[in-house]
């Protein structure tokens, strides 16, 4: 399954470590598919080596949960945990769908909302 939206990326290196990248509709890209979850931003290519911000790629064991979220303005999307604590968040109107394929996956995944 591959959905275009909204992301949001955790700095995790670099200039703005402990920040954050935001890549606006339709600019996130979210691919679903053989166990693995992959996350990105595309044409941001520069932003990113500056920002230090990482698209997010990883496996049931490397992702600890996921999880519906909402927006400050009440946008649906779904978010991503990792083991080592960043947080990933892909907005998208199919957001059960994304939950639901994610857990046919194998990944671990919560039912509670979680406010972004």
């Amino acid at each position: 399954m591959q959905k275009t939206g909204g992301a949001n990326f955790p700095a995790v290196n670099g200039r703005f470590e402990g920040g954050r990248l935001n890549a606006t509709w339709p600019f996130g890209v979210l691919t679903v598919g053989s166990g693995r979850v992959h996350l990105r931003a595309r044409l941001l290519g520069a932003v990113w080596r500056l920002s230090g911000a990482q698209p997010l790629d990883g496996t049931p064991e490397e992702i600890a949960e996921v999880f519906p979220c909402r927006g400050r303005l009440g946008t649906a999307g779904v978010g991503f945990r990792t083991v080592q604590g960043h947080r990933y968040y892909f907005w998208t109107g199919a957001t059960a769908t994304v939950i639901d394929t994610c857990r046919r996956q194998g990944f671990t995944v919560s039912s509670e909302v979680q406010k972004v």
